[in-house]
């Protein structure tokens, strides 16, 4: 069911309580006047036949009429109070304080009948007689008149009341509580609508933030790449290999070199695998043996920050013992990289001057692994773990 049909069906429910408020309003409007009609033929017509003293008992009747007639309708409000209930739905609970004080009135007042049953007889016959003596008039007919007006208007009172607030006021009550109910789920709903609105905005701006950063960051890579191309082609794996194959020294026979490349290539190929798995945001770390220094070689970094988010890194394998232990000339030395580098990440860089040097630029930190004397040596540096470098690069 839409929201609209459901509004219609409240209006509607809604317009029906009106109308049977306003047919019990006017139903007990009617039994009052035809009551109060009634009741006056009887008040009237007595004194009219005493001309003597007539208005004086006229206005004792009225009198006792009103006051009668007053005193049971309150007491009718009290007995017609609806009652808190437990049950949810359509009973209507008066969410009053008055509800406990209609309820302890009421038993009192039935107590007090209930007590006092035999002598309300003679409380009524007292009271008829003062009101005699009072009216200095000696006959026992104003007795009856008495008697006859306190309980025909105590009892159309107590009838009024009870119909009027069973009927009448509660349906008002009612109303007024629904309406208030309704205006506060109408706020509500607005407020929930506002902030499912407001949502999607924020939604819609994260996407597009999101969006831009996704740009910027595809516009860094190319430029990183675009800026690597020319620094990193010598040392990219298919033109090495080409060099070496057309090289002097591997026409004479030395066909090793080509062996030792394809094995550094395999091996390094199943460390990325490997790295892809446990940690694929950073496949190099913990597949070199975790050590930037192993077999007297070492493997060092320089980061020097071009611009924010550009960073220039120098990459060098050097020996820790140049005297007894050198780096071979004309080696070749494996690095490995981030994957976002290339496919695959590996760059072949050869031994000069008992050192090997890889520059190229990146936008963050990572791990890089090497490959030295042939591949029996393996080399690791986290860049995140140098000094003097900026938390940017770090946290990239």
């Amino acid at each position: 069911m839409t929201n609209h049909e459901t509004k219609s069906q409240n209006e509607t429910e809604l317009e029906k309580e009106k109308n049977t408020g306003k047919e019990a309003e006017t139903s007990v409007l009617l039994t009052l006047y035809m009551g109060l009609f009634l009741g006056m033929i009887p008040l009237i017509g007595f004194p009219i036949t005493i001309p003597e003293m007539g208005g004086k008992i006229l206005f004792i009747g009225l009198t006792l009429g009103i006051a009668a007639f007053i005193s049971s309708f309150f007491l009718g409000t009290l007995f017609g109070m609806p009652r808190r209930g437990n049950k949810t739905g359509k009973d209507y609970a008066l969410n009053n304080g008055l509800i406990g004080i209609s309820d302890w009135l009421t038993k009192i007042i039935v107590g007090f009948i209930l007590i006092n049953l035999k002598e309300i007889p003679g409380y009524i016959n007292s009271f008829a007689e003062y009101i005699r003596i009072a009216a200095k008039y000696n006959d026992q007919l104003l007795n009856i008149y008495t008697i006859g007006i306190l309980f025909y208007f105590s009892f159309l009172g107590l009838f009024i009341g009870y119909n009027y607030m069973r009927l009448v006021l509660s349906n008002k009550y009612k109303y007024a509580d629904d309406n208030l109910i309704r205006r506060e789920l109408e706020i509500t709903k607005e407020k929930l609508l506002e902030a499912k609105e407001e949502n999607k905005q924020k939604d819609k701006k994260i996407i597009e933030f999101q969006s831009l950063v996704h740009e910027k960051e595809q516009l860094v890579k190319a430029l990183i790449d675009k800026v690597n191309a020319p620094t990193m082609s010598n040392s990219n794996i298919k033109a090495v290999v080409k060099k070496l194959v057309d090289s002097d020294e591997f026409k004479k026979g030395n066909g090793n070199i080509e062996l030792h490349v394809d094995k550094m290539i395999n091996e390094a190929k199943m460390k990325l695998h490997k790295g892809l798995i446990t940690h694929h945001d950073d496949p190099q770390k913990g597949q070199w043996k975790s050590s930037a220094i192993n077999n007297e070689r070492e493997l060092k970094a320089t980061v020097i920050e071009e611009t924010k988010g550009l960073y220039k890194i120098n990459l060098q394998i050097v020996s820790t013992n140049p005297k007894n232990n050198p780096l071979t000339n004309g080696d070749l030395v494996l690095f490995a990289l981030h994957n976002t580098f290339d496919d695959p990440p590996f760059k072949l860089v050869k031994v000069d001057k008992q050192s090997a040097e890889l520059n190229f630029y990146a936008y963050g930190s990572f791990t890089v692994g090497a490959f030295v004397d042939d591949g029996t040596t393996e080399l690791e540096l986290d860049l995140a773990e140098l000094p003097n470098v900026s938390s940017h690069f770090k946290f990239h």
